[in-house]
């Protein structure tokens, strides 16, 4: 009709959908790996933060029923029996320290010392342990006011979530992994290294890496 303008519904080209589709794709290919990893490294923070709280249960388990500390374990299969009896523990037969997914291309952590797993998937390698009673022991470790580690620093290795990877210790708690060290003591187990430390007490990061673990 005269005096009407001509109306036409107007829409959005295929053209124009698609390259809306694509750049959708391009950010979303550049955000997920980030959200991923950001995922990842709070699911790694908090598992470590609880096999430390784990382990430090069943010392102080044992404790209130036997009476009994690390200074009275001579060895790493008496205190990881110990620790069977106290936690969940899967049999510790047939059970390996994980190794470096293929895909990462590095190095981790070889620990052939006394390993077992909880039942929630953990992994935990005991090396260097000595008790007070054990042989050649000078009497300075394994202390009952908690100065001196039982054995040799570090000797606990944890992977927070077992055979499944990277694999690959931590050493900067800005970029948390999967695996941990830490130190066995009369009564308690701690973080050993600034890294797991800074993890396990929500610390900054430090400039300079130190390798004590108290």
């Amino acid at each position: 009709m005269k005096g009407k303008k001509n109306m036409k519904k107007q829409g959005f080209t295929l053209a124009e959908v698609l390259i809306t589709l694509v750049i959708i794709g391009v950010i979303a290919a550049m955000a997920i790996p980030t959200v991923m990893n950001n995922t990842n490294a709070q699911e790694y923070k908090t598992a470590f933060k609880k096999a430390i709280e784990t382990m430090n249960s069943g010392l102080q388990m044992e404790y209130a029923t036997e009476g009994l500390t690390a200074q009275d374990f001579t060895g790493p299969e008496q205190l990881v029996t110990m620790f069977k009896r106290r936690l969940n523990v899967m049999d510790q037969q047939n059970i390996a320290w994980p190794k470096p997914d293929s895909k990462t291309g590095k190095t981790g952590t070889d620990c052939s010392g006394t390993i077992f797993s909880t039942q929630d998937g953990m992994i935990f390698c005991v090396v260097s342990f000595e008790g007070l009673s054990a042989e050649g022991n000078d009497g300075t470790k394994c202390d009952s006011y908690n100065e001196h580690p039982c054995g040799t620093a570090p000797n606990l290795y944890i992977d927070v979530n077992g055979a499944k990877g990277p694999n690959i210790m931590t050493t900067q708690s800005s970029r948390p992994r999967d695996q941990y060290q830490a130190t066995i003591y009369a009564q308690k187990v701690v973080p050993y290294g600034d890294a797991a430390q800074e993890v396990m007490y929500d610390k900054p990061e430090q400039s300079t890496a130190s390798s004590t673990g108290k």
